[in-house]
């Protein structure tokens, strides 16, 4: 497993769960792709809509960890318009990985070094 695969399963998990700080969160998300940064920020926005009582602190966690670095925001941004990005959302729902983050990662993983 690569080292950008292990830290962004690390960086969604703890912001799925809430065992990561926002500063660490931050430190992680500025090394990442900008591609590996849109997935993770959509797919717990896509699995945590504002309806579902478990939403709140999982969002309020993206919030803070993309409000204090516009770099996070801009990256998320560029990573939205990635190749990559597009031919996921065509072919798969990040709802559908819901359960299955790892697998998640590591197929765009596997399409960021191919």
């Amino acid at each position: 497993m690569s080292h950008e695969q292990q830290e962004a399963e690390r960086l969604l998990a703890g912001l799925e769960s809430g065992s990561m700080d926002t500063g660490t969160a931050q430190n992680i998300a500025e090394d990442l792709d900008p591609v590996m940064i849109y997935v993770i920020v959509s797919f717990l926005r896509a699995t945590y809509p504002a309806s579902d009582p478990a939403a709140t602190p999982v969002l309020e966690r993206v919030v803070a960890m993309t409000a204090k670095d516009p770099a996070i925001i801009r990256n998320c941004k560029l990573g939205e318009q990635d190749p990559i990005s597009r031919w996921f959302e065509s072919e798969y729902s990040f709802k559908e990985f819901r359960g299955r983050s790892p697998e998640l990662i590591a197929l765009i993983t596997d399409k960021l070094e191919s």
